[in-house]
């Protein structure tokens, strides 16, 4: 009889062990080779640009260079189309200004809008015939009728006091640290920065630390508010499908709030494939 020393028994033991998950795990990815796949021959490639609200700054002499820097940058992806967080209800009014712009570029250098000062001049540059939108402004129904900010402030600090305000200091103080580091950099770079994966990671962990925190098992008016939010992004992909063609290399440009969840929801539709703004901007400029 063969007797084995503890420390050899220990080492047998691990060997066995190891060999055990190693055979496992290759069964495992041999399975997963066999697993069928949805395949979309030439999908739409599309690329979010997240971006902030402009306002009147952007007239100013240094935020123009900056915003001709990030055409010039996004000119080198060759979109096809360019979309903006319009509805599409406002296509035909939305058009004929476009249009107008392209005979007379002076209209609009009095408009701050992200619309016209980076949709539209980044269109006209590319020679596209029009502009594209893709926004919805999603009803508020249920427990969100009548919804105001003042009113589900005010039901939270009546009903879940110490538990919806939970994560409140802590992104409160990020908030405003993350928007005095972009209020250090140009417009270019800051642009460049609200589509970074840690920017992007940071919008999505808000949107989810307070208000799905209000009204659990009550009257749901917090889980619906972001309910809401996930439905209009989803009816927004939706908007760019109706429009969208195979070999499409669509620009959609976007409050950077939205950018999280649009990469998500285009990187699991099969007619799209996502180009990462991040990647883009960061390795190509």
């Amino acid at each position: 009889m063969i007797i084995l020393s503890r420390t050899k028994l220990t080492i047998f033991v691990l060997f066995f062990l190891t060999l055990l998950l190693t055979v496992r795990a290759q069964n495992t990815d041999v399975a997963m080779a066999q697993l069928a796949e949805i395949e979309v021959n030439n999908p739409a490639k599309v690329l979010v640009l997240g971006t902030k609200h402009f306002d009147k700054t952007i007239l100013e002499t240094e935020n123009q260079s900056e915003l001709n820097r990030l055409i010039e940058l996004l000119a080198v992806y060759k979109p096809t189309k360019v979309v903006v967080e319009w509805e599409p209800s406002a296509f035909k009014s939305t058009n004929t200004s476009y249009q107008n712009y392209l005979g007379d570029s002076s209209l609009i250098q009095t408009k701050y809008n992200e619309v016209y000062q980076l949709g539209f001049r980044l269109a006209k540059v590319m020679k596209h015939d029009r502009i594209y939108l893709f926004d919805d402004k999603t009803e508020y129904i249920g427990s969100l009728k009548d919804f105001s900010f003042e009113a589900f402030t005010k039901y939270a600090e009546e009903n879940d006091k110490g538990f919806y305000d939970k994560h409140i200091d802590p992104i409160g103080v990020a908030f405003n640290h993350n928007r005095a580091v972009y209020k250090k950099l140009g417009l270019f770079d800051e642009i460049v920065l609200r589509n970074s994966p840690k920017a992007q990671k940071f919008n999505a962990l808000r949107m989810h630390a307070y208000e799905a925190r209000v009204g659990i098992q009550k009257n749901w008016i917090g889980p619906d508010w972001l309910g809401r939010f996930y439905r209009r992004n989803i009816r927004m992909m939706a908007n760019v499908l109706k429009f969208s063609e195979p070999e499409d290399r669509l620009l959609i440009i976007v409050g950077d709030n939205h950018k999280w969840i649009l990469d998500e929801l285009f990187e699991n539709t099969p007619d799209f494939e996502l180009v990462s703004s991040w990647d883009f901007l960061s390795r190509t400029n």
